[in-house]
């Protein structure tokens, strides 16, 4: 069984995300850039982007006797994304902006994740996820962007 902690299930859902979801800036004709992150954007980062972070501490539950106790790990996950205003993407059926652009990547994140969820299982033991909420797209006060946030709950055993 490979053994994970916090830093690398959040690793894991960004890879998830690297490896499956489209960057919106190809479909203008952009080279492969990183767009996924979980550190803190750059001030100049080139816009669209997504920044996962972690909520608060981890919770554990134990759930097994002895020196080699199971636990339970449930991990909450903040993922942004950011979008400059005005930026136009063509969803097939019209031009997406703003806050419907926002909405439409933020359903596509918890899809993407969703549709691993079995890979996830085998591959790393994380055994269960949740859309706990998304917020409402809005206009950062004083930029240039616009910004949504999809929080989500994971379930993993460390080893």
């Amino acid at each position: 069984m490979i053994k994970i902690n916090d830093r690398q299930a959040i690793n894991i859902v960004r890879d998830v995300l690297r490896d499956n979801l489209e960057d919106p800036l190809e479909q203008w004709g952009h080279a492969e850039r990183t767009w996924i992150h979980t550190d803190y954007p750059l001030a100049v980062a080139t816009l669209p982007r997504i920044q996962i972070m972690k909520r608060g501490p981890s919770t554990s539950e134990i759930i097994d006797i002895g020196p080699d106790f199971l636990e339970w790990k449930t991990l909450v996950l903040d993922i942004w994304f950011w979008t400059k205003l005005g930026f136009k993407w063509d969803n097939g059926d019209t031009y997406l902006k703003d806050e419907e652009f926002v909405k439409e990547y933020l359903d596509k994140i918890w899809k993407t994740i969703k549709a691993k969820c079995e890979w996830l299982k085998l591959t790393y033991k994380i055994t269960g996820l949740a859309n706990l909420e998304e917020g409402t797209p809005e206009k950062e006060t004083d930029s240039q962007r616009y910004r949504g946030v999809i929080s989500i709950r994971i379930w993993y055993f460390p080893k």
